[in-house]
């Protein structure tokens, strides 16, 4: 995960500037109730995004298309499916302390959403993770991968989708654990 998060620069494409300023970092916070062991505290959540939010992997059939680089030069196309979808990102990342999250498969987590521009039988699922910041009251965000999916092929990577609350993800990163999935 990326310690200081991208600023993207806007995409070009057919004369079209695409800005991305949607997905610059930002912050916001979050209390966190008291608790038999935590005092109330307000916690500060900073957000990032990868380019997987707004990019996808190259095909075969992309030739003489202009690719979009990554910060790592990781090479990944402009994605006019997935760009149109990243705008609602950042009200998705706020709303997520109201939310129910699911674990994934790689220690991090997704949430899902309806969409108005996606078709019936689709829905749009945001893979992210929380980490530990090292400071007491803040935690990083980092948006991993955002895209549509077919419903009819199932939860992410075959996975019962097993619900952790946002505040919960928050207190383990604070205290720079993980929370576990049961079997």
């Amino acid at each position: 995960m990326a310690r200081a998060f991208t600023r993207w620069w806007p995409h070009k494409h057919e004369g079209d500037l695409c800005s991305l300023a949607h997905l610059h970092p930002f912050r916001f916070t979050m209390e966190l109730p008291a608790s038999a062991a935590y005092a109330a505290r307000v916690v500060e959540i900073r957000v990032g995004f990868s380019c997987h939010t707004f990019t996808r992997e190259p095909r075969g059939t992309d030739i003489g298309i202009q690719p979009y680089l990554s910060r790592g030069n990781e090479v990944r196309m402009f994605c006019h499916e997935r760009y149109p979808l990243s705008k609602s990102l950042p009200d998705v990342v706020k709303s997520l302390p109201t939310r129910k999250c699911y674990f994934a498969r790689r220690e991090n987590y997704f949430v899902v959403q309806n969409h108005p521009l996606l078709a019936a039988g689709q829905e749009y699922r945001v893979f992210f993770d929380v980490r530990h910041t090292g400071m007491a009251d803040a935690v990083l965000l980092f948006v991993q991968s955002a895209y549509p999916a077919n419903l009819d092929k199932g939860t992410p990577y075959g996975l019962r989708r097993k619900k952790v609350g946002f505040r919960v993800l928050v207190q383990h990163a604070l205290r720079n654990t993980k929370p576990v999935l049961s079997p």
